[in-house]
């Protein structure tokens, strides 16, 4: 068949069945939005460190990079630049700091002091600034979003804090997108060197020394490069902090795609659902070109057309809905992330996202149009054997398959629950392999259970009507039950890690009443170091114990991991919660007396550790520990580890603190005591802020909801696309099936009789669906909280969400009976007639 025959025959086609392709297109668009919506998200989050790394970097290809926020001597870069192959280095200074508008509005960002050296060999970032005037002056210069949101413009003072030092600078340039492109929407500040190592109090100190190395040099440069480090500084690529990133963003990743695939993967079947109206239809079709001599090949082009102009014109709709979610729903900086790492609020679309959407998209179309008939296309048999035989083939092997699918979930669960893509997937496998056996059986029971209800035809018409269109009645039924799974398991793991976090926040803010420390975003673990200059002034306190608290992150193999050392006075060292392998009050007391550790239980694995084994820290003095036990994330992705302040001090070589803790006396009211503090830090000048441990752990809580408030999004917009899905496909099938209404109205069955009946057909549907996704569901919720546990580490609490399942159940349920209430009364007044024409 010529090309323009088969569009001819696709348009009269088209207006026979508009309503049903339409729905079919929101269906698969629905789908393409939440993978297209999720995918962008994560390539933003990723992308946004990458560039500024790229942005940072340039064209060198190593590192020297301090173990500490207190760096290392400048003139390390000289020996830098004369080793044999450098034909460039150039040092930098990185602090965490707080820029400080004229009206008070604060903004946490990265502190950068650069030199013109970086004009040759630094990125876009850097380039832009060192070529400035600004290089010469005593000024910074901050990203036009950063300044906005401070509300200053350029040449007017603000205040930059780094610790708990806060100085009054000049804000000389505002760079705009036009000059350092994407990474306009990083939260750095940048300054010359000099004026940098003067502000943060680091004269002759810096951080990291980029190098570019000659063409086939690398490897030796490398070599020469660690023999200068020795074991106090580090040698990476120059890079290695994007690599650190990817590993710390990849439990939001993985969450976030998995259940995206679950939000995609209802739209789909609404797609399908919408499309299987159609195949009496396209079965007709098929036989009457059969029948006129057309070949199977022949037959496939004219459907693929059908595929690939629905496919098409779905994905195009998909993407515009895609970018309008991932602009307005999913957004890419997680708070938790930015403890340890500036990230930014860009948005970066790649080509792998939209081809990914667009092809599964594509998929979907051509496995809707082509799936149902593909049997009437090269099958020789005719139609009514082989539906006969299919129905028993399905019947004798569908229920065993998902018995077996189940058993492989739990497999997953029991012996390998870090893969949890397969779990998930074989997991749905089950739910569709055994929902048409379990809605049979639901089909069958409610003549049994009806048998004394008065209500005239009602149930008898709706088990009647579910089991003439049986093959669409599972899909619709598919569609509830997948939604709800998908919610139900969504909601139950994010509960049950929401849970371990709040708990990881409460033991965290809880080992004191009191705390002081540098303000920001960026500081809630306290891992921003200071000189504590007011200690003695904070001692004389009366009734108020006063010790230091020491943390930082530190760079571990490919983690950067959160260490962090309560001061010995503390009565509890370890969070209790927190343990997951060894005896909580020995492991306090080997803590306590020195020279051991508790590290995560994910580093411990990586490493090969148990307990009472050695390893080395590699903090800027590496020291010997042994493990005392294992524990949770504590709620740091990457991982973290507790040592006590003292044994912290003597291997970071520094009596600096990061956080002054305070123990009040039985009876005395944290709040009073933090008034007193506050007293006394202002009268020392000090730029510290006071929380209660009950502010910590409220502001804690909040950072943590930020970094997982994707997977409340996807799990409400799962239930929204069920229902309207349902909602559209049961209606458009109540509206196509007036002439067998108009039929019953000849038995005798008032419009209050068909409505009855209608309604009660959409709630056994719609209802049973969603009763076994939630159930299913619950078995997700186990698979994905395992999964967290086992995967990330972070501290999770164990529960089953009945209540929540109960919630989804009903709300997609009575939801979709509501809106199709409306077109079933329209259809069930419907005049009486035989054989009425739609």
């Amino acid at each position: 068949m010529k090309p323009r025959g088969i569009l001819h025959l696709y348009r009269i086609r088209l207006r026979a069945r508009f309503a049903q392709q339409l729905f079919a297109a929101i269906g698969i668009a629905a789908g393409v939005a939440l993978l297209f919506a999720a995918q962008v998200a994560n390539t933003s989050l990723n992308g946004s460190v990458h560039q500024l790394t790229s942005g940072l970097v340039g064209s060198s290809q190593l590192q020297l990079a301090a173990r500490d926020p207190n760096g290392f001597d400048e003139s390390l870069l000289a020996s830098v630049r004369l080793l044999p192959g450098v034909s460039s280095a150039a040092p930098i200074l990185e602090s965490q700091a707080n820029v400080i508008g004229p009206k008070g509005e604060r903004r946490s960002v990265d502190f950068i002091g650069a030199d013109p050296r970086f004009v040759t060999l630094g990125g876009t970032l850097l380039r832009h600034f060192s070529a400035a005037a600004l290089a010469r002056q005593h000024a910074i210069a901050l990203p036009a979003p950063i300044a906005t949101s401070v509300n200053a413009g350029a040449l007017e003072p603000i205040s930059i804090q780094i610790g708990e030092s806060t100085e009054r600078v000049l804000l000389g340039i505002v760079l705009q997108e036009a000059q350092i492109g994407a990474l306009v929407h990083s939260p750095v500040a940048l300054a010359p060197l000099q004026y940098a190592q003067q502000l943060a109090g680091m004269r002759g100190r810096i951080t990291r020394i980029f190098v570019r190395a000659a063409p086939d040099r690398r490897g030796a440069v490398e070599s020469e490069l660690r023999r200068l480090a020795g074991a106090h500084i580090n040698v990476e690529p120059a890079n290695f902090d994007a690599r650190l990133f990817d590993s710390a963003a990849m439990p939001t990743n993985q969450s976030t795609t998995v259940f995206a695939l679950i939000s995609a993967l209802v739209g789909f079947i609404l797609a399908f659902d919408a499309i299987l109206l159609t195949v009496p239809a396209q079965r007709r079709l098929v036989a009457d070109l059969k029948f006129d001599g057309y070949s199977p090949r022949t037959i496939v082009e004219v459907m693929l057309v059908d595929a690939l102009i629905l496919g098409v014109a779905s994905c195009l709709l998909g993407l515009f809905l895609g970018d309008e979610l991932s602009l307005r729903l999913f957004h890419a900086s997680p708070g938790y992330l930015s403890f340890a790492f500036p990230v930014g609020s860009q948005r970066i679309v790649t080509w792998q996202a939209v081809a990914l959407a667009v092809f599964g998209g594509l998929v979907a179309a051509c496995a809707g149009v082509l799936g149902p008939v593909r049997e009437d296309i090269f099958s020789h048999k005719p139609l009514s054997a082989r539906r006969g035989r299919s129905q028993r083939m399905s019947l004798r092997w569908l229920p065993l398959g998902g018995v077996a699918c189940i058993l492989a979930t739990t497999l997953v669960l029991v012996f390998a629950p870090r893969d949890a893509l397969v779990g998930i997937a074989t997991l749905t496998l089950a739910l569709l392999l055994l929902l048409p056996a379990l809605i049979r059986g639901v089909v069958a029971a409610v003549p049994l259970l009806t048998v004394n209800v008065r209500a005239r035809g009602g149930p008898s018409i709706a088990v009647s009507e579910l089991r003439s269109a049986w093959t669409r009645t599972v899909g619709i039924a598919a569609t509830g039950a997948i939604a709800v799974f998908g919610s139900v398991a969504i909601q139950g793991a994010h509960a049950d890690l929401q849970r371990g976090l709040d708990g990881s926040a409460r033991d965290i803010s809880r080992a004191a009443n009191v705390w002081a420390f540098p303000p920001g975003l960026n500081n809630l673990l306290a891992t921003t170091p200071f000189r504590p200059t007011a200690l003695p002034r904070l001692a004389r306190l009366s009734g108020i114990r006063v010790s230091l608290y020491r943390g930082g992150f530190l760079d571990f193999e490919d983690r950067r991991v959160w260490v962090s050392a309560p001061p010995v006075s503390q009565r509890e060292l370890i969070p209790p919660h927190q343990l997951v392998e060894g005896n909580l009050a020995l492991a306090n007391q080997r803590v306590r007396a020195g020279g051991w550790a508790v590290i995560s239980k994910a580093i411990a694995a990586e490493h090969g550790l148990s307990i009472g084994d050695s390893f080395v820290l590699p903090a800027p003095r590496p020291t010997s520990f042994r493990v005392a036990a294992l524990s949770t994330n504590i709620g740091w992705p990457p991982g973290a580890i507790i040592i006590n302040a003292d044994d912290y001090a003597k291997a970071w070589g520094s009596n600096d603190a990061s956080a002054y803790e305070f123990t009040t006396a039985p009876g005395s009211g944290p709040s009073v005591a933090a008034g007193e503090v506050r007293r006394i830090l202002a009268a020392t000048s000090s730029g510290l802020i006071v929380h209660t441990a009950r502010e910590r752990e409220r502001r804690q809580r909040a950072a943590s909801r930020q970094g997982l408030s994707q997977l409340s999004r996807i799990s409400i917009l799962v239930l929204i696309a069920a229902v309207l899905a349902m909602a559209a496909a049961i209606g458009s099938m109540i509206w196509q099936r007036r002439s067998r209404l108009a039929s019953l109205k000849l038995d005798g069955f008032s419009d209050l009789d068909v409505w009855r009946a209608l309604l009660l057909e959409t709630l056994l549907l719609v209802g049973s669906g969603c009763a076994i996704g939630a159930l299913f569901g619950l078995y997700g919720q186990v698979l994905g909280s395992h999964t967290i546990l086992s995967v990330t580490g972070f501290p999770v609490v164990f529960s089953l969400g009945i209540g929540g399942a109960i919630e989804s159940f009903a709300l997609v349920t009575l939801v979709a009976v509501a809106i199709t209430a409306l077109p079933g009364y329209v259809a069930a007044r419907v005049e009486p007639a035989a054989n009425l024409v739609d």
